[in-house]
C-alpha cells in the first residue's frame, strides 16, 4: 500500500484540508480557479497544485499567486496522466482531509467549510461530493446537476455509472492511504475506479447544496468524441469491482485500449459467476456499453460475450443490444 502524506513533524501549523488540483496547459482558467479557494470562508488549508509540465503560462500563473500567499504550494508532474499527477499530489499531502477541485472549475466560498463540518460529524462517510452548477467557458449558468445523496443510492448507482462529481468531493487522507490511491492504468475513469474502491470499505454522500461550479467545453476528457475510450476504462474500472466482489482477486483487467480482448472475456466470467446476483442488471448495462463502443476485440471474444450477454438480458435490454449492433454494423 502506497504511504501518502509527509512527515508531519516539519509542519508545526498543519492544515486540516489539503486541496488537490492536476493542471495541463490551464492558463485560461486557472487564475479563476485559485482565487475561488482564496475566497474559501475556511482559511485553513493548503492548495496544492501538480502541474504536469505545461508548455503555456500556468506555471507562472501559479508561481506569481504561490508568491502572495504560503500557502498555495506548486509541484512538477512527470506528464504520466492525472491519475499519476493526482498521486504525486497526494505524496505533498499532511492534512487529514483532501478536497480535489479541477483547474477550470471553481469553488463556491463555503465549500471547504460545508464539506469539512459533514465529515467531522459523519465519521463513517469516507468522501463526500456535492451537487454542482455547470457553467460555460464565459462563467455562463447552464443547468445544475443534482446528484444522489444517500449512500446506499449511492452503492447501487456506482453499479452501473460515475455518481460522484470528481471536482465536488473531499476525500479523507486515511481513506486514500487505505485503498492506495488513484490506478493509474484507468486512465480516462480513474475517479470512477476511485469511487468503487472507496465504497468497499465506507459510505460515500453527495450533499444536496451546489458547492462547485463546474465547467462544461469542447476538450474536456468527457467530451463526447472520446466515448469509446471512456467506455474501455470505465467498463474495466466496473469488470474490476465485480471481480473483487465475487473474490476473484487475482483476476484484474488487464487494459489494452487496441486490444480489449482481456475485458471481454472477464465479462463473459462474470456472467459465469453472477447467475443470480443482484448484480446481473448492472453487468447487463456495462457489457451493452462495451458491445456497442468497443471494437478492437477478437472475434472469438465478441462472440463469446455477446452470447454470454443475451442468455442473461430481459426483453428490452435485448432490443437495445440489437438496435446498438444494427447501428454498429452499418
Amino acid at each position: 500500500m502506497k504511504e501518502y502524506g509527509m512527515n508531519q513533524s516539519k509542519h508545526q501549523h498543519l492544515p486540516e484540508i489539503d486541496v488537490l488540483i492536476t493542471v495541463f496547459n490551464g492558463e485560461r482558467f486557472i487564475g479563476q480557479t485559485i482565487q475561488s479557494v482564496l475566497d474559501q470562508t475556511f482559511a485553513n488549508w493548503r492548495l496544492i497544485i501538480v502541474d504536469d509540465q505545461s508548455t503555456d503560462q500556468t506555471a507562472h500563473i501559479i508561481a506569481d499567486f504561490a508568491a502572495k500567499d504560503s500557502r498555495i504550494k506548486l509541484v512538477k508532474g512527470n506528464h504520466q496522466g492525472i491519475a499519476a499527477a493526482a498521486n504525486r499530489g497526494l505524496q505533498e499531502v499532511c492534512a487529514p482531509f483532501v478536497a480535489r477541485l479541477d483547474a477550470d472549475d471553481i469553488a463556491i466560498p463555503d465549500r471547504l467549510a460545508t464539506q469539512l463540518d459533514f465529515l467531522r460529524q459523519n465519521p463513517t462517510v469516507v468522501a463526500t461530493g456535492s451537487d454542482v452548477q455547470l457553467i460555460d467557458t464565459d462563467n455562463k449558468a447552464l443547468r445544475r446537476r443534482h446528484m444522489p445523496e444517500r449512500p446506499e443510492n449511492i452503492r447501487e448507482k456506482l453499479k452501473t455509472r460515475n455518481c460522484i462529481i470528481h471536482p465536488s468531493s473531499m476525500v479523507r487522507t486515511s481513506a486514500l492511504q487505505q485503498i492506495g490511491g488513484y490506478r493509474e492504468k484507468f486512465r480516462n475513469s480513474e475517479d470512477y475506479d476511485l469511487w468503487l474502491r472507496l465504497s468497499e470499505i465506507g459510505d460515500l454522500t453527495n450533499l444536496p447544496q451546489c458547492l462547485t461550479l463546474y465547467r462544461r467545453h469542447p476538450t474536456q476528457i468527457t467530451a463526447s468524441s472520446n466515448t469509446r475510450r471512456l467506455t474501455i476504462y470505465s467498463v474495466a474500472a466496473a469488470t474490476d469491482h465485480f471481480l473483487r466482489k465475487c473474490g476473484l482477486q487475482n483476476s484484474q483487467c488487464h487494459i489494452d485500449e487496441r486490444h480489449p480482448d482481456d475485458i471481454a472475456e472477464k465479462l463473459t466470467l462474470l456472467y459465469a459467476t453472477l447467475q443470480k446476483s443482484t448484480d446481473l442488471r448492472a453487468l447487463n448495462r456495462h457489457a451493452i456499453r462495451f458491445l456497442r463502443h468497443v471494437d478492437g476485440v477478437s472475434t472469438k471474444q465478441n462472440e463469446q460475450l455477446l452470447i454470454s450477454t443475451k442468455k442473461h438480458l430481459g426483453f428490452l435490454e435485448s432490443a437495445k443490444l440489437r438496435l446498438y449492433r444494427l447501428i454498429a454494423n452499418h
